[in-house]
């Protein structure tokens, strides 16, 4: 196959990295996130400031749901952030490059997967592009690296739980490694939650396609994966903070959100999204058929183990998720990895069949270079823009230059959302400054376009704000 040589395949390795980074730098690098990805920083800034412990982090003066400390989420991630903070200081790029590292893991560690599986197949191996290129390709999923979601960290202890599992099934003796993919998979849930287990179904999704059976082999491999986290779980849980931190998050937080809070009225929204997501591919993988109708199906066999392996285990890390009505897109983040590689894995058989070009291979490592160099470019260029909700941001460092840090501001109580993370979140990130309707604090802000009457006793401070009115409580009161 001369159209995998090691030239052209360096040059798309460079357009590849240039589209990853492209769907994801030029936005990651501006100022504001998504504001669930703004308070995920907030609770690891405060944390790194003493704000907050591991077990029981801190959001806000008044947290959520009336919890004395944040139990959103397992307390991993915001105690790895919380350290990046402490180590790199408390700048906006601190949270960007942890995103970023959590980018360039995935490229790693998914073409190190896929070179693992296809470690006999050299023509094959050399595609190890394809699968990055396809999974980046979901939508949800450059978003999801162009804010910093947990989910692009537990994704991370997934994968590398689903690497150690699949070398650890080549070989006989090899009970370490499978310690060790449980032990991924426990800082997989330890960073989110339940979604974190799903690799435990590695061994008889395995042994069903493989060799069509499950045998006590696989049972026991399946033992060893579930077993590392619960005796890492019961040894926690025999002291006292770790065992009041996680329950809370359990009962208080995981029990009633699935039960009283929804997020959709249709149970099979994830399914629904994840076939929206896919269009891009299943249009791709028509036009591979249509083009090689006559070897389609012979072709399409030789891989077939691998396409179905990885499409069922990426469908394990969102059918599980229908359980509950709490569904949003970016909880299939996980699962993306599998779906790229099985998807890819259709295509293989397809690639690199036809002759040399040696018109393409001339100018292919000089575009791929220009590519990457026209990204880089166009990523500094976006540095110091703000992204989304400017008017809010630009307020919020007004506000920050008058009001202290580790303030609370009154608000009306009309105006206060505990899951509006917006307005709160970049006060709470940038300068620890919380906001509450139940007490009147030294400082009242209020919308601008709102007619709420301002308590007695405030003074405006007639700060050039663009969406509120701060107020300061006069000194005669």
């Amino acid at each position: 196959m001369e159209s995998l040589k090691t030239d052209n395949n360096t040059s798309i390795w460079i357009l590849v990295i240039s589209l990853v980074f492209g769907l994801t730098l030029p936005f990651l690098i501006q100022d504001a996130m998504f504001q669930d990805a703004v308070l995920y920083s907030g609770v690891a800034h405060n944390q790194s400031v003493g704000f907050g412990t591991f077990w029981f982090p801190q959001y806000s003066t008044l947290n959520l749901e009336g919890l004395p400390s944040f139990h959103e989420q397992p307390p991993l991630v915001f105690g790895i952030l919380s350290v990046c903070y402490k180590i790199f200081g408390s700048s906006i790029y601190v949270e960007r490059g942890y995103t970023f590292l959590m980018l360039l893991l995935h490229i790693f560690l998914i073409s190190t997967l896929w070179k693992e599986v296809y470690k006999n197949n050299p023509p094959y191996q050399k595609l190890s592009w394809l699968p990055v290129l396809l999974w980046i390709l979901f939508p949800v999923c450059f978003w999801s690296f162009r804010n910093n979601m947990i989910e692009n960290t537990m994704s991370v202890f997934i994968l590398s739980s689903i690497l150690v599992s699949y070398k650890a099934i080549q070989k006989e003796k090899s009970i370490w490694m499978w310690l060790l993919s449980g032990t991924f998979i426990f800082l997989a849930s330890f960073s989110k939650g339940l979604p974190g287990l799903f690799p435990i179904t590695f061994p008889i999704i395995y042994g069903l396609v493989y060799h069509k059976r499950i045998n006590s082999k696989y049972i026991f491999y399946t033992f060893l994966l579930i077993i590392i986290p619960v005796i890492i779980y019961g040894i926690l849980l025999l002291f006292p903070e770790p065992r009041e931190s996680l329950s809370i998050y359990f009962y208080e937080r995981l029990l009633k959100r699935v039960s009283e809070m929804p997020t959709t009225p249709n149970r099979f929204e994830s399914i629904i999204r994840l076939f929206f997501e896919s269009i891009p591919f299943l249009i791709l993988l028509f036009l591979v058929m249509l083009f090689n109708v006559k070897k389609g199906i012979n072709k399409i066999l030789i891989t077939k183990n691998e396409f179905l392996f990885f499409f069922l285990l990426g469908l394990c890390g969102i059918i599980p998720l229908m359980l509950t009505m709490v569904q949003k897109g970016w909880y299939m983040v996980p699962a993306f990895p599998y779906l790229g590689i099985a998807f890819a894995s259709f295509i293989a058989p397809f690639i690199g069949s036809g002759g040399k070009n040696n018109l393409i291979t001339k100018y292919l490592f000089p575009t791929a270079i220009l590519t990457f160099s026209g990204v880089l470019i166009c990523t500094l260029l976006q540095t110091g823009k703000i992204s989304r909700e400017k008017e809010t941001l630009s307020d919020v460092y007004k506000i920050g230059q008058v009001v202290p840090k580790f303030s609370t501001i009154t608000v009306p109580e009309d105006q206060y959302d505990q899951y509006n993370f917006v307005l709160q979140g970049f006060l709470v990130r940038y300068f620890h400054i919380s906001i509450s309707p139940y007490k009147e604090y030294d400082y009242f802000l209020t919308e601008k376009d709102s007619r709420i009457m301002i308590p007695r006793g405030y003074v405006n401070t007639d700060i050039p704000l663009e969406k509120y009115y701060l107020y300061k409580r006069s000194t005669q009161y």
